[in-house]
């Protein structure tokens, strides 16, 4: 509204000043609208601070594993794969075996060597170890001198089987049960003197593939 002023001739506006209340009404739409905004960031918007969950890999389960092995005879007939045609060269067969670390391995070894070679006095090659064994069915922890006829040992594990000579146009059976935590590569050997040379441990005793072998362990 436009007023004269008498003295002066000067026409003067006088303007409404701006209502406060309007200015509240702004100022708290503001702050709706930003919580509005803070609470969608935070209950399902995408954020860049976010990590896909790491990928797991499941621990290898143990198993039970069966292996069977063959004690073959230095002799020159049998039934086939249980002799060697060679004389003071007898044989297991096969010569490696894998299994992975943690498995359950039953050993079934059949042994058609019927000639007994008896281990040097005070030998711990006798006695079971490493595992549980069972001779023609029943639990065993030893074999006589007078019945052996080779083993299968693997020092690094601890691991001695004695195996028991086979009867008259027959075999053994002996059946080893043995658990190995440690993955790597071992020799299994025989420890009975049943070698050609003179002290017995030569010849097919110190040859892989004869009475040696590789246990791989994965």
């Amino acid at each position: 509204m436009n007023h004269i002023n008498s003295m002066t001739g000067t026409a003067t506006t006088h303007r409404k000043p701006a209502s406060s209340a309007g200015a509240l009404r702004v100022i708290g739409v503001g702050l709706v609208m930003g919580a509005i905004a803070v609470t969608t960031s935070g209950c399902g918007g995408s954020s860049s601070d976010s990590t896909a969950p790491a990928a797991t890999t499941a621990a290898p389960v143990a198993k039970t594993v069966n292996i069977d092995m063959i004690g073959k005879i230095d002799a020159d007939k049998g039934p086939a794969g249980t002799f060697t045609s060679k004389e003071h060269w007898p044989a297991m067969a096969p010569s490696d075996l894998t299994f992975a670390k943690g498995d359950t391995v039953v050993l079934t070894i059949k042994e058609y060597d019927d000639a007994p070679t008896a281990l040097p006095a005070g030998s711990p090659y006798g006695t079971v170890a490493g595992g549980t064994m069972t001779l023609e069915g029943a639990a065993a922890t030893t074999v006589s001198n007078e019945n052996i006829a080779h083993t299968f040992s693997i020092p690094e594990l601890g691991i001695n089987v004695p195996l028991a000579k086979a009867p008259d146009g027959g075999f053994s059976t002996t059946v080893f049960t043995f658990t190995v935590d440690k993955a790597g590569t071992y020799t299994w050997r025989c420890f009975t003197p049943c070698g050609g040379d003179p002290k017995g441990m030569g010849g097919s005793m110190a040859t892989k593939d004869w009475m040696q072998g590789n246990v791989i362990v994965t």
